[in-house]
Parts: structure tokens; C-alpha cells; sequence
């Protein structure tokens, strides 16, 4: 009988939570992406992007060794770990402490795709260098030639009606 329950008492427990502590995890969402994306960050980034690169400013001469299977093992278990403590304990019972660890389980693996990756990678860059250099000369002929052909059309459309 309990079970035949248990999903109302859980959406009602949700609709609960959502209600309490909907806005107050949104604008915690809000902060943090602000803070993510503000330009000290995006400074400490590059520059963590380029040591890895380029560690010392030089490129390395030897690549690294590959990593072993117990070395990618244990590395995902640190980052389950990492992940699943985001959220604050009492949070993660509310939730379902399954649920949740299923849920990163889940993103974690989404990204062991190497093909995804470097699309995802590709993407972010792409717009990356949209942000950085938004007049480019690329795109001016494509917008002109869009817009001719389409106010072409429009001119035609009208003419051929009256």
C-alpha cells in the first residue's frame, strides 16, 4: 500500500521544495553563472588553458604517457564524488540520494563520447569567436546576399499581385 503512495507523497514533496526553495536555487543558479562567466574568470581560464597546453610556455617535447584503465577508473570516481557534492546532503535525500547519483552517473557518462566532445569543443569555440570578433568579413556578404534575395522576393511577390 505504501508503494501505491509513494509517488504522490513524492510529488507533492517536490511541488513542496519547489515552492520553498524554487527562487532562492534559481538566483543561487544566477550568481554562480554570472561569477562563471564574469572576466576574471574567463582571464583565470586562458590561463589555465594555455599552462596545460603550453606548460612552462614551451611546448612539450615528449607527449604523456597514456592513462590506464585503473587510472580513468579512479579519476571518474573522483569526479562522481566531486559532482555529488554540489549539492548539500539534506538536498540530495530530498531528491533521492539513487536518483542523484544516477543523474551525474549519467552526465559523466555523456561525455566519454570523444566524436560529442570535440563537437561540443568545436561549438564552443565557434561561438567563443563570434563573441570575440563579432564583425567578421565572412559574414557581411552572406547577411547582404540573404537580405537581396529576400526583399527580391518580397518585391517580386508584390508585383506579380498587383
Amino acid at each position: 500500500m505504501v508503494d501505491q503512495w509513494s509517488w504522490l507523497w513524492s510529488e507533492n514533496m517536490q511541488k513542496i521544495l519547489h515552492l520553498l526553495f524554487g527562487t532562492l536555487i534559481q538566483r543561487w543558479v544566477e550568481v554562480q553563472v554570472d561569477n562563471l562567466t564574469c572576466t576574471q574568470y574567463w582571464v583565470q581560464y586562458l590561463r589555465l588553458l594555455q599552462e596545460s597546453i603550453w606548460p612552462g610556455g614551451v611546448l612539450p617535447g615528449v607527449p604523456k604517457p597514456l592513462r590506464t584503465e585503473e587510472q580513468k577508473a579512479e579519476t571518474k570516481e573522483q569526479a562522481l564524488k566531486i559532482l555529488m557534492a554540489i549539492l548539500p546532503d539534506t538536498l540530495q535525500e530530498f531528491l533521492g540520494v539513487n536518483k542523484y547519483q544516477q543523474s551525474w552517473s549519467l552526465v559523466l557518462e555523456s561525455m566519454q563520447h570523444s566524436n560529442i566532445n570535440r563537437h561540443v569543443i568545436y561549438s564552443l569555440m565557434d561561438i567563443l569567436m563570434e563573441f570575440l570578433i563579432p564583425d567578421s568579413p565572412m559574414e557581411a556578404p552572406q547577411t547582404t546576399s540573404i537580405m537581396t534575395s529576400t526583399y527580391g522576393a518580397a518585391e517580386r511577390a508584390s508585383s506579380s499581385v498587383c
